[in-house]
């Protein structure tokens, strides 16, 4: 695997303060759909006060060309065509529920189609959203493997097109979140 770059898709309260957190270490790509919560995350304003305007300025990036010189930090973009050059990309988008306390998964299937969009073999999808036990292989999955052409390795991959990963978290607090995916970031991951 290449040097990771990750993508986070949601920059709501759980996506953008891993965003910001993994930009003092990495090249991070922060996607959300929304262009009012992009161009005031750009300006370095939180509408949900998770994280500080001092912080946020800490990682921010004009621009999406990470160096050598100049290998961290986060660049915030509503173009899902940015997300190509990452390999890491974790998504961390809400699961509202219906009337009748049902999830309702098209956030969570709309960034996957996103993310299949730009897939690669070798690319680890990590889901932090709120999802019930198999969504993340029953929904997601199938999704993100038609719009890759990719096969979802559950082993071993046979293949070139067999190198499609995906983990699933859930943790209740933020700490252990963060603890989870810093220590799963920071060391490789067991070959697919």
């Amino acid at each position: 695997m290449s040097a990771i770059k990750i993508a986070i898709i949601g920059l709501g309260y759980v996506g953008l303060p891993l965003a910001v957190e993994f930009a003092k270490k990495y090249p991070v790509i922060g996607f959300d759909i929304n262009q009012n919560r992009v161009n005031d995350l750009k300006q370095a304003n939180d509408a949900t006060l998770e994280i500080s305007k001092e912080d946020l300025n800490s990682v921010l990036r004009e621009t999406i060309a990470f160096t050598p010189n100049n290998p961290t930090g986060l660049y915030i973009t509503t173009d899902p065509g940015d997300l190509a050059t990452a390999n890491y990309y974790i998504v961390t988008v809400p699961t509202p529920t219906d009337k009748n306390n049902r999830p309702d998964l098209t956030p969570l299937l709309k960034a996957s189609e996103t993310i299949g969009k730009v897939l690669k073999p070798g690319d680890i999808v990590i889901y932090e959203s709120t999802v019930y036990p198999g969504a993340t292989e029953e929904d997601c999955v199938p999704v993100l493997e038609k719009f890759s052409n990719l096969t979802y390795a559950t082993s071993a991959p046979t293949s070139e097109n067999s190198a499609l990963s995906t983990q699933h978290c859930y943790v209740k607090t933020q700490a252990k979140r963060g603890t989870f995916l810093k220590e799963n970031i920071s060391s490789p991951f067991s070959p697919l």
